[in-house]
């Protein structure tokens, strides 16, 4: 074996010391390390914010919905104006009142169900107003439409299951799917009509 070699091996040795310091010295890359570090944190921070800024939103469009289809029971215009006897058809008829005041966050034909119930007194309303879930799933099996007459009582509540975009830390939404459940009401006596 030729003698420069084992002199250049010992070089390297002896060049140790300085190589760790200009390793210690160099930070090329470092920026793109600590973002990769920071990045999931950060975004799932953001997305987080997001999330709950859309579904608050949401929500405040919801209960305005039922506020203003709810005027119109309450002042008695809605049973007025009357189309059918079947209560199902005067529920999808009142559903779409709804739907009508709501703006494109949500699709409110598909995720909405509404509730109209003439209650006898505001302290039974608590019965009525029972959050829909059943063993964790959204449960609108006591849905109806019974509309109050003159001077009456009554509870209108829409319910949607409202879809989870971003879950990362896992917290807990409500339901079992995985989605939140949001809701809106009204409560009244309506006027003589």
């Amino acid at each position: 074996m030729p003698l420069s070699l084992f002199r250049r091996s010992r070089d390297v040795t002896q060049d140790r010391p300085r190589l760790l310091a200009r390793f210690r010295k160099a930070n090329k890359g470092a920026l793109a390390v600590e973002f990769g570090l920071i990045a999931p944190f950060f975004f799932g921070l953001l997305f987080g914010i997001l999330e709950v800024a859309l579904t608050f939103w949401s929500t405040q469009i919801l209960e305005t919905a039922v506020a203003n289809a709810a005027r119109q029971v309450y002042t008695g215009n809605f049973q007025n104006g009357a189309t059918s006897t079947d209560p199902a058809v005067e529920l999808a008829r009142f559903k779409q009142l709804v739907c009508n005041n709501v703006t494109a966050v949500f699709d409110c034909n598909a995720l909405v169900k509404v509730d109209v119930k003439r209650i006898d007194s505001y302290a039974s309303a608590s019965t009525v107003l029972k959050v829909p879930v059943t063993n964790g799933a959204f449960d609108t099996s006591t849905f109806g439409y019974d509309p109050p007459k003159r001077n009456e009582i009554c509870v209108v509540r829409a319910a949607m299951e409202y879809p989870v975009y971003v879950n990362l830390f896992g917290y807990a939404t409500g339901l079992r799917s995985g989605n939140r459940l949001v809701m809106a009401s009204s409560a009244f006596k309506a006027e003589p009509f």
